[in-house]
């Protein structure tokens, strides 16, 4: 996993964010992968997704429960998973069977 933590943080210029906190934000990125494609296992090819939805968390800390922030004339929406990403996961979405 450290190339993963290495690969983070190339992703995330300017910041220098501790491995302890890039393994977290790789592995609650991995469960929701899971969670979400009815998967046991993640697939090499979703590592560049377990990236992406890591940099997606590490931009949203400190808002965690926010939908969306009203500042004078500025209002911002915040998306967990944003809708291409969402899109992207979908489609490596396993069936279940029910025995």
């Amino acid at each position: 996993m450290s190339t993963l933590v290495d690969r983070l943080k190339a992703l995330l210029p300017g910041e220098s964010p501790e491995d302890s906190l890039c393994t977290a934000l790789l592995d609650s990125a991995k469960d929701t992968l899971l969670n979400l494609t009815n998967r046991t296992v993640l697939p090499e090819g979703m590592q560049g997704l377990q990236l992406r939805l890591a940099v997606v968390r590490y931009n949203l800390l400190g808002m965690e429960g926010e939908t969306g922030r009203r500042e004078g004339s500025i209002s911002v929406q915040v998306e967990h998973i944003p809708t291409d990403m969402l899109r992207e996961i979908k489609a490596w979405r396993l069936g279940r069977i029910s025995l």
